[in-house]
């Protein structure tokens, strides 16, 4: 199967907006500004993965949690920052960050355009755990990520 992409909405043919905003979540329920793309893996094909792509607008930030299986993300527009666990990280076009399982998590757009990033991700896998009230405190003292989580 074959998802032609269009550059200039950057999509893929035949892939529909979903997740986060699409399914009527609203923007302050622990994100902002994020779109969900899934391009392979969802719609019939025997496969142990799913490639998503997610957009995130200026200003805004994927939800602060964790999840027993792993992320492989590559930014492939914009840039912003990833929390990983204890750490943050710069990241621009083409950088990678791999996720480990139960590690707390989040992206956030700095620029000015939208930041994109490519995730596969386990085609069976466990729901969200979003950061507890005492897991956000603690990275609010850690000096890494202070000030750097949204929630």
């Amino acid at each position: 199967m074959k998802r032609t992409f269009h550059p200039g909405e950057f999509s893929w043919e035949g892939v529909q907006t979903a997740g986060y905003k699409a399914t009527g979540e609203r923007d302050g329920a622990g994100f902002r500004g994020v779109t969900r793309h899934v391009i392979s893996g969802a719609n019939g094909e025997p496969s142990q993965f799913q490639l998503r792509y997610f957009e995130v607008e200026p200003g805004g930030y994927t939800r602060l949690e964790r999840h027993e299986h792993i992320h492989s993300v590559t930014v492939i527009r914009g840039k912003g920052y990833a929390v990983v666990g204890d750490t943050v990280h710069p990241i621009e076009n083409f950088d990678h960050i791999y996720v480990g399982p139960m590690t707390l998590h989040q992206f956030v757009n700095t620029g000015d355009t939208p930041f994109g990033f490519l995730c596969i991700v386990d085609a069976q896998r466990d729901r969200a755990q979003p950061a507890t009230p005492d897991e956000v405190a603690r990275l609010e003292r850690n000096a890494p990520t202070a000030g750097k989580t949204r929630v």
